[in-house]
């Protein structure tokens, strides 16, 4: 029990650092959450026309209300100091991943020193930069991460408290994010492998339920406060941006003579993010409410899927990039991610285009620096890798661990399957960084297995020889 804790300890320490260094770290984002947090505070959150009428994005409709809450407790409890506070918050829950991480590992049966591999990686990835920032993702992660973990281990040895569990941990994670609607189904193979004949019924409805409940009671909020059952109006930007690409190739997308489309063809500037904020403002200058803004872009996402089916699955695909693969472990890349995100200047040393020009001119620095950049970016790619193969050398293998690893590949594949259709970037694959590292670790573990027996055998047979 303290050698965990000193697992929680040791994966801690990074963000720690950092904090002390950079301080809290304000994001694009930022300011959203804390608006709806100053509302909350002030007990003026608007309901009525007045939501309706408030901005081309009411951030009471757009951003789901858990971290908002979380922020104005903070707010409260700790005064001007709330950010620090905020993000120790956010350090300690992530130590707390570290170590069900490292006792999903121990119970999975792989050795202590790959075990505590396994549980300290993701403290050096891009995972660290969101523990020290005011964003959802780190304690997003960890709800995400606790509950796939928790079905692992159930899956291993069966706990009745386990489904409800889940379902607490995907209801909370739903009211920090609304894509927990959907990423949920990638969780229900892995519940059901984990329940075992008897009981799969009863753990779906318990892991599912409190989710249901959530949005339901999410969407009645709206509805009796802007007259939309709506869970987020996020559509008016995620499903208006995922047909950039195809706007960008000249497609038809915005060609009938409504005031959406004809706002639209004025306005997108091809893959210009920030043309699809100033389409919001003109359709809500027009006179359009952020949920009717929201139906519309909607409509147009699915309407294009219909019309041009092959393109929007080429433009899905194509958001997968292959340094998402190395992701579990690249230090210069959470390095230049820490520093774009506080405001600095992307580092040279993560710029392998810039080190290779100037390790030409002779520069042994930039030399060893681009070693260092390709070196762990084929580590975290080789982690990414395994991790992807994992589950089905277990199979292969006839392995009593393969269908729980199995299950958790399931929910990594499920949740980029979620975010694939409209938009994916790597601070949405952070809660995927510790079920990814647990995978390539067992499958490392197999090797290791593998390689001893092949020796041991070696060695019996030279003896008996």
């Amino acid at each position: 029990m303290r050698f965990e804790w000193f697992v929680g300890l040791l994966a801690a320490l990074p963000a720690l650092i950092v904090l002390s260094v950079f301080g809290p770290i304000d994001t694009p984002d930022t300011g959203g959450y804390v608006d709806f947090a100053n509302q909350i505070v002030s007990g003026k959150v608007p309901t009525g026309a007045e939501v309706l009428t408030e901005t081309a994005m009411p951030v009471s409709l757009f951003r789901m209300p858990g971290y908002p809450a979380l922020i104005a407790a903070f707010q409260y409890l700790f005064g001007n100091g709330w950010k620090v506070a905020l993000v120790l918050l956010q350090v300690w829950l992530s130590s707390l991943l570290a170590i069900a991480a490292y006792r999903t590992a121990a119970s999975l049966g792989l050795p202590r020193a790959l075990a505590l591999l396994v549980s300290l990686l993701p403290s050096v990835s891009i995972g660290l930069v969101m523990q020290v920032s005011i964003m959802t993702d780190a304690i997003y992660s960890v709800l995400f991460g606790c509950a796939a973990l928790f079905l692992v281990r159930a899956a291993l040895h069966t706990s009745s408290r386990t489904p409800l569990y889940v379902g607490l941990l995907l209801a909370t994670a739903m009211s920090f994010r609304e894509a927990t609607f959907f990423i949920a189904a990638a969780f229900v193979p892995a519940v059901w492998i984990a329940a075992g004949a008897g009981h799969r019924v009863r753990w779906l409805c318990l892991s599912l339920l409190p989710l249901l409940a959530f949005t339901a009671c999410q969407m009645t909020a709206n509805f009796i406060r802007s007259g939309y059952a709506v869970v987020t109006t996020t559509p008016q930007i995620v499903m208006v941006q995922a047909l950039l690409p195809l706007h960008r190739q000249g497609l038809p997308l915005f060609h009938d003579d409504t005031l959406f489309d004809r706002a639209a063809r004025e306005t997108l500037r091809g893959d210009d993010y920030n043309s699809i904020s100033e389409l919001s403002v003109k359709l809500f200058l027009a006179g359009l409410s952020a949920p009717q803004i929201a139906a519309e872009a909607r409509h147009r996402y699915f309407r294009t899927w219909r019309r041009f089916p092959v393109a929007m699955a080429l433009a899905s695909m194509g958001r997968y990039r292959e340094r998402y693969l190395a992701l579990p472990f690249h230090p210069l890349n959470a390095a230049r991610f820490l520093l774009l995100s506080s405001g600095h200047p992307s580092p040279k040393i993560a710029n392998p285009g810039t080190l290779w020009q100037d390790a030409r001119r002779g520069s042994a620095s930039a030399a060893f620096w681009l070693f260092v950049y390709g070196a762990s970016r084929a580590i975290g790619t080789l982690i990414g890798l395994l991790a992807a193969a994992a589950p089905f050398l277990l199979l292969r293998k006839g392995d009593h661990r393969a269908l729980a690893l199995l299950g958790t590949w399931l929910i990594c594949a499920g949740c980029i399957a979620v975010y694939l259709p409209v938009h994916l970037s790597e601070r949405y694959l952070v809660p995927l960084i510790p079920l990814q590292c647990l995978l390539a670790g067992t499958f490392c573990a197999v090797l290791i297995d593998v390689g001893r027996k092949r020796a041991a055998t070696v060695f019996a047979g030279a003896r008996y020889t």
